[in-house]
């Protein structure tokens, strides 16, 4: 049986990537400014993308990750497609495996939807992007890995406890 088109949910669900995308910004912005050492930051911009992409779907998820990218490259000096991509990655591989793949709501299980959007899109796509754009030593993009370890598994706890609330999750159908 096909859903019905409902106008109401999709404005809602726009507006609400557009709120995530401007918190990712926020945070982005903060984190580039205080938390930066060369090819390393520590930073949980990452976060309302998983989170796009957890209660809205992959597409949603990828779209707020590609803006949000946008929005802050102007910051760095230029837009680098890779790391566009990867935000981009982070949230429909999210997306994808919280909508598609993983049923419940325990922690593991959100580790499981959070470490491989930041395997492959933080650690890969975006390392490879410093390294080629930026001639960063590989070296120093290695050294992102276990830092996104540990961001992966901080950001993974938080929607843990954000995907526990049911007045959140019910709000989008989940």
């Amino acid at each position: 049986m096909k859903k019905s088109y409902n106008q109401k949910e999709e404005i809602k669900k726009i507006v609400f990537a557009a709120l995530l995308t401007a918190l990712s910004v926020l945070i982005g912005l903060v984190c580039k400014t205080y938390l930066t050492f060369g090819a390393i930051r520590i930073t949980f911009d990452n976060l309302p993308v998983i989170l796009a992409g957890a209660l809205l779907g992959p597409v949603y998820g990828g779209a707020v990750g590609a803006a949000a990218d946008l929005v802050t490259a102007p910051s760095t000096g230029s837009v680098n497609p890779f790391i566009t991509l990867g935000a981009a990655a982070v949230g429909i591989i999210a997306g994808v495996m919280f909508k598609y793949v993983l049923k419940g709501r325990g922690f593991i299980k959100s580790l499981l939807g959070v470490l491989p959007a930041h395997i492959i899109g933080s650690m890969v796509i975006k390392t490879f992007g410093l390294w080629y754009f930026y001639s960063y030593a590989i070296q120093l993009c290695l050294l992102r890995i276990p830092v996104y370890l540990c961001i992966s598994l901080a950001e993974a706890y938080l929607i843990y406890i954000i995907l526990k609330n049911k007045r959140i999750t019910s709000a989008f159908g989940r």
